[in-house]
C-alpha cells in the first residue's frame, strides 16, 4: 500500500505540466502540443507508445511481460472553447480556449501515475494501458467512441477513470454503484416561415412566436409525459434569430438547440418522438416547416459494482473512510467514458477540488475554475493502489 505521503517527489513534476497545459489549452482533436508532450513523456519513461490514431489519441503501454490482468486507465486532454478568466499566473494564452473542467489535471495525474508505475515495476504483472483522450467535450463522435472501435483496448479487463468535482472538497473520492451518469443526446431545430415588416405580422409567418410554442411544450415532455420515478432532463440551450437591432423585422427563420438526458432507452425514444409531434403539429399550425436532427451522444455510465468495491476499499485504505462518500444519486450529466464502461468492467469516480482558502471555488465549465493542486496527490495514491489491488 502505498502512502499520499511517499508520492512528493512527483508532485511537483505534476504540477507543473498541470500549469503547462493549462496555459496552452487545445480543443478536441486539436490537442496536438499537448499529445506529444504526453507521447515524450512517455517514451522517456521506456513505455510503449501507440500515438499518431484516433486524431491525437496516445496510449503509452507498461507491458511487465508476465502472465495477468490488462488494466486501463483513462485520462481526457481536451479544453473547452470559452475565455479564461482567472488571475493566475499559468492563466491561458491560447484566446478563447479554457481548461475549465479539469483535463489538464486529469492528464497530468495520469502522468503521474504512469511515470511511478515505470520506477516501480517490481511486483507488477501483465499490462497497464495509459489511455490519454482527445475530445471528451466533443466534437462528435468524441474520443472514447474511436478509440473503442479502433480495438487497441479489446483486451483490457478493467478500466479506471477520474473527474475533478468542484462540489467537493479536496481530499475527498467519491465513488458510484451501478448507474453513475446518464445517456446523452444533442438535438438542433431549424424552424422557417414567412418574413416581413414588424407592424405587418398578419402578412407573414411568425417563427418567433411559433418557436416559443415549441419550446414551451418541450419543457412539458418531462413533467407531464414521463413517469416521475425515471429521470429524465431536457434543456433548450441556445437559440438565434434575426440581426441585432433590427427591431421592426420579423425574421424567415429561428435555430434552436439543446441536450436531454435518460436512465431508461424507452424514455428516450419517447422524447425523441414526441419532440417531432411537436415540431410538426405547431409549425403546421402556424403555416411553417421545421427540420429536426438528433445525435446521439453517449451512453449510459454504469460501474461495476464489483470494481466500485474495490476502489472504494483502497480509497478507505489510502486517506481514511472519512474522505470517501458513496453518492446516492444518479448524475444526470454525462461523459464519453461511458463507451469504456459499456464493454469493460468499469469504476470512474470523482474526486474534489474545493478549497475556499485557495479560491477554488467556481463550479465546471466557469471561466473561474480552479482546482486546487494538492488533490493530484491522493488520486494518483488511490489509483496506484487500485492497481496494485487489482493485479494481486
Amino acid at each position: 500500500m502505498i502512502k499520499v505521503k511517499d508520492l512528493k517527489q512527483y508532485e511537483t513534476d505534476m504540477i507543473t505540466w498541470r500549469r503547462d497545459f493549462h496555459m496552452h489549452p487545445e480543443k478536441g482533436f486539436d490537442e496536438v502540443r499537448t499529445s506529444g508532450i504526453v507521447a515524450d513523456l512517455l517514451e522517456s519513461w521506456g513505455l510503449e507508445v501507440v500515438k499518431n490514431f484516433c486524431m491525437t489519441a496516445v496510449i503509452g503501454i507498461l507491458d511487465t511481460k508476465k502472465p495477468g490482468k490488462v488494466i486501463g486507465i483513462r485520462a481526457d486532454m481536451d479544453a473547452l472553447s470559452m475565455q479564461d478568466q482567472k488571475d493566475v499566473s499559468y492563466r491561458s494564452i491560447n484566446a478563447g480556449l479554457c481548461h475549465s473542467c479539469g483535463h489538464d489535471g486529469h492528464t497530468s495525474i495520469l502522468l503521474g501515475i504512469a511515470k511511478y508505475l515505470s520506477e516501480h515495476q517490481e511486483g507488477l504483472t501483465g499490462k497497464v494501458k495509459f489511455v490519454f483522450q482527445p475530445a471528451e467535450e466533443g466534437p462528435p463522435p468524441g474520443g472514447a467512441k474511436l478509440i473503442m472501435q479502433n480495438g487497441i483496448l479489446d483486451d483490457v479487463d478493467i478500466m479506471i477513470g477520474s473527474h475533478i468535482h468542484p462540489s467537493y472538497k479536496t481530499g475527498k473520492i467519491i465513488v458510484k454503484y451501478d448507474e453513475m451518469l446518464a445517456s446523452g443526446d444533442f438535438f438542433d431545430v431549424i424552424i422557417t416561415g414567412k418574413g416581413g415588416h414588424g407592424a405587418y405580422p398578419h402578412e407573414c409567418n411568425d417563427v418567433i412566436s411559433t418557436a416559443l410554442l415549441v419550446i414551451t411544450a418541450l419543457n412539458n415532455i418531462i413533467s407531464r409525459e414521463i413517469d416521475t420515478v425515471k429521470p429524465g432532463v431536457l434543456s433548450v440551450c441556445n437559440i438565434q434569430a434575426g440581426e441585432a437591432k433590427a427591431n421592426n423585422v420579423i425574421p424567415q427563420s429561428i435555430s434552436f438547440g439543446g441536450t436531454f438526458r435518460t436512465l431508461d432507452e424507452g424514455v428516450r425514444e419517447h422524447i425523441i418522438d414526441k419532440i417531432d409531434k411537436i415540431l410538426k403539429n405547431i409549425c403546421s399550425m402556424n403555416n411553417c416547416t421545421y427540420e429536426f436532427n438528433n445525435q446521439f451522444m453517449f451512453p449510459i455510465l454504469r460501474n461495476s459494482n464489483e470494481v466500485v468495491e474495490i476502489v472504494k476499499n483502497v480509497a478507505i485504505d489510502t486517506i481514511g473512510s472519512d474522505n470517501v462518500e458513496v453518492m446516492e444519486n444518479v448524475d444526470m450529466g454525462c461523459e464519453d467514458f461511458a463507451y469504456y464502461s459499456t464493454k469493460i468492467p468499469s469504476c470512474y469516480f470523482y474526486f474534489g477540488v474545493r478549497n475556499e482558502a485557495k479560491n477554488c471555488t467556481a463550479t465546471f465549465h466557469h471561466p473561474d475554475f480552479n482546482m486546487d493542486e494538492d488533490s493530484m496527490i491522493i488520486v494518483q495514491a488511490v489509483i496506484i493502489n487500485t492497481l496494485l489491488k487489482l493485479i494481486e
